[in-house]
């Protein structure tokens, strides 16, 4: 059976069907079907016991011919399986039950949220105003952040080692859930992650027990000082290029005498994925997108770093922008 991807894979069996071969099918329409029978309550349903397609229809209001078809389509995608006339969920439609860790939920359901903001995409591009997050797609927004694959953590954490040896004190500026504050952590620093309060909210849950120690903030107004090391993962694609100035001078007064900033971000004119991700932003988000090394390197240096560069992390295609605070 063709397994339709739910993102920018190709089917898993190698076939080359008509409709997985059409990029715009392959790519999008699984996940209007997913945002269609999350939206409708067919996935609530099927979360909470097995239904017969009447069952769903009668349940979620759609019509018996949408239930049926909704639920094949689930199958097909693989988040639902068919027994003796019954539907049931597999455990790929766990990311959307409530109960599930945050960490476990992958980013479909934020890629789900995502839609409803690309839709409103024309309206935006004419300054219009965009769809906002609820709690739930607060939580889903840290659940995609907290999916990072664990090579491109590796990689980063590693390639910032290079670039600062041996961290004491690490400062994760806009860290989540602590994906990448957690690896430092494990390999010896003592780490503060930095984030808005409903964040940190999620994040205490991530982390209690660990070595990172999660404080609510705001990297635009100021930070806590006393580092060797800041980190920040995709942070500046967020900001509006006077913001990043903000952000920068907070970094700069965060850091000790000698210490380092590292930003892991898609660097325009660097990384493939820059043209696209600037897209994303553009829907997201009011301000934001992607940057050149011209404008990394202005705003570090008028932040008073030194030494400033722009490395490809190895393996991936995301670059390292860093900055050292003078001696």
């Amino acid at each position: 059976m063709t397994e339709y991807p739910t993102d920018d894979s190709k089917p898993t069996d190698g076939s080359e069907t008509t409709y997985a071969s059409d990029t715009i099918y392959a790519r999008h329409a699984p996940v209007f079907v997913l945002w269609a029978c999350r939206e409708t309550g067919i996935v609530d349903t099927l979360l909470e016991a097995p239904r017969e397609p009447t069952e769903v229809a009668e349940t979620t209001g759609v019509t018996e011919r949408a239930a049926a078809v909704a639920l094949d389509a689930l199958v097909a995608l693989g988040f639902a399986e068919e027994r003796n006339g019954e539907y049931r969920p597999t455990d790929r439609l766990s990311a959307f039950d409530p109960e599930t860790p945050i960490e476990e939920r992958g980013i479909l359901p934020h890629r789900l949220d995502s839609l409803e903001k690309y839709l409103a995409l024309p309206t935006a591009m004419k300054g219009g105003d965009r769809p906002g997050f609820s709690e739930t797609g607060l939580e889903n927004y840290a659940a995609g952040m907290a999916s990072v694959d664990g090579s491109l953590l590796r990689a980063a954490v590693t390639a910032t080692e290079h670039a600062h040896p041996r961290p004491d004190c690490v400062l994760d500026v806009g860290g989540g859930i602590g994906r990448f504050g957690t690896e430092f952590a494990r390999r010896g620093a003592a780490v503060t992650l930095v984030d808005r309060p409903g964040v940190i909210e999620l994040a205490r849950q991530h982390l209690e027990g660990s070595d990172v120690e999660p404080v609510p903030g705001d990297a635009l107004e100021s930070l806590p000082d006393g580092f060797d090391l800041a980190f920040c993962g995709r942070l500046t694609v967020g900001f509006s290029p006077a913001e990043n100035e903000r952000l920068f001078e907070n970094v700069y007064e965060a850091l000790d005498a000698g210490g380092t900033v590292a930003c892991l971000e898609y660097v325009s004119g660097r990384s493939s994925i820059a043209p696209m991700f600037a897209v994303h932003m553009l829907a997201m988000s009011e301000t934001g997108g992607t940057y050149t090394e011209e404008q990394y390197h202005t705003w570090l240096g008028r932040a008073g770093f030194v030494d400033v560069d722009v490395r490809d992390v190895p393996g991936t295609d995301c670059q390292l922008v860093i900055g050292r605070k003078p001696e």
